[in-house]
């Protein structure tokens, strides 16, 4: 973790939005785990989002926006390379002794070997791969993955009419607490504005 290169603004900026970033399929990345972003130290905040970034589903953790996982591969992975030390020291070679004096033994001097020389190998062409073809997956007015509930939510909401929590959360069989998270991953992830009112009234401002 590069923690004196990274920006705290940064930092908690890409904290907020991974608390409500929702994926394609309708569920939130961090399954209602948010990072605390309040009241904590830069040391604390990085944990947090390293910790949140690995706990994400895996089949999933792919699908994060590019900005996100940018921002993780830059500051937070880490690749070291270790050699195994073995701590083992060649100590002189020790024998017993006997008091008697050895002979010196005659060296017999090796004939050097004739290296062989091997034939080149010929190498294999590999028949080029067919390109796959890419499914295409249709997705609502604001990205989502079409038929979810956040697609059908995605479609209530761009009406521009007022409409309430309670309503949306009745339509599109979401909670209204799932609801609320939605609207704030808009906010965040789409750069949308809401306008909210008393009793749990809220419409989308369009330009």
């Amino acid at each position: 973790m590069n923690l004196e290169a990274m920006n705290l603004e940064d930092l908690k900026k890409k904290a907020v939005e991974l608390n409500n970033l929702e994926h394609e399929s309708g569920v939130l990345f961090l399954s209602g785990k948010k990072i605390k972003t309040i009241a904590v130290s830069k040391e604390q905040l990085a944990k947090g989002f390293d910790e949140a970034i690995r706990g994400i589903d895996s089949n999933i953790v792919n699908d994060l926006p590019d900005d996100i996982i940018n921002f993780y591969n830059e500051f937070f992975s880490e690749v070291s390379e270790t050699g195994e030390e073995t701590g083992e020291e060649t100590g002189e070679e020790t024998g017993e002794e006997t008091g008697e004096e050895k002979a010196p033994k005659e060296k017999k001097e090796k004939a050097p070997k004739e290296k062989k020389e091997k034939a080149p190998k010929e190498k294999k062409e590999k028949a080029p791969k067919a390109p796959k073809e890419k499914k295409v997956v249709e997705k609502s007015v604001f990205g989502h993955k079409a038929g979810t509930q956040a697609a059908l939510l995605d479609d209530l909401l761009n009406t521009g009419e007022e409409t309430t929590i309670k309503a949306l959360a009745e339509a599109s069989g979401r909670s209204e607490v799932g609801v609320k998270d939605h609207i704030k991953h808009l906010e965040v992830a789409r750069d949308l504005k809401f306008e909210r009112k008393d009793g749990g009234i809220v419409r989308l401002l369009k330009d």
